[in-house]
């Protein structure tokens, strides 16, 4: 389960790192707006450290997108 866990949050990750690059914000952008550090931003969207439900309802606000467009890019499969 563990497995599959890190799978999902690494297919996240990576739609937020296309979707912020597609609006071009940058990650001190996206932190801020977050009121967290850049720092602390490249770790969430590197899956280093993990994305709560409420962080992923944020980040989908400042992309001004629904979170269920996040998580409409995973496979499960996998």
């Amino acid at each position: 389960m563990e497995g599959r866990k890190l799978r999902c949050t690494q297919q996240v990750v990576v739609v937020i790192r296309h979707l912020r690059r597609k609006k071009e914000y940058s990650q001190e952008y996206m932190a801020a707006h977050l009121d967290i550090s850049q720092n602390a931003y490249s770790k969430l969207e590197t899956g280093k450290i993990p994305m709560t439900v409420d962080r992923l309802c944020e980040v989908a606000r400042i992309l001004d997108i629904p979170p269920t467009d996040l998580l409409a890019e995973v496979n499960l499969s996998q």
